[in-house]
């Protein structure tokens, strides 16, 4: 055998032959599943697309809170510095310095 022969049949014995086909029910089965899965993929692309957009507002009414509360501490006239905590009924405790306890203790003396 030449050697041209041999690369001529092991090219052959390497290409695909045909062996038959898909039924009508096997190839309507694919095609339903694959428009499931593109509807599928649609729904997902709009669940991450919802789900940056409530992300975005659990951001905003963070920052909201914060506004809130860092005015609530300045009205308050607890320094940036000074532990403090807002309870549940919402009152207000707040460690303060001893010089705004004695400021506070003046003024109700007075």
């Amino acid at each position: 055998m030449s050697e041209e022969n041999v690369n001529t049949e092991t090219a052959t014995a390497n290409q695909p032959v045909e062996v038959g086909s898909l039924t009508e029910e096997e190839m309507a089965t694919i095609s339903q599943l694959r428009q499931n899965a593109n509807q599928l993929l649609n729904q997902l692309g709009q669940l991450e697309l919802r789900k940056t957009r409530i992300a975005f507002q659990i951001e905003r009414n963070e920052a909201q809170a914060q506004q809130v509360v860092a005015s609530a501490r300045e009205r308050l006239g607890i320094s940036e510095d000074a532990p403090w905590q807002i309870q549940e009924d919402g009152k207000v405790v707040a460690i303060l310095s001893e010089t705004s306890e004695e400021a506070e203790t003046t003024s109700d003396e007075g």
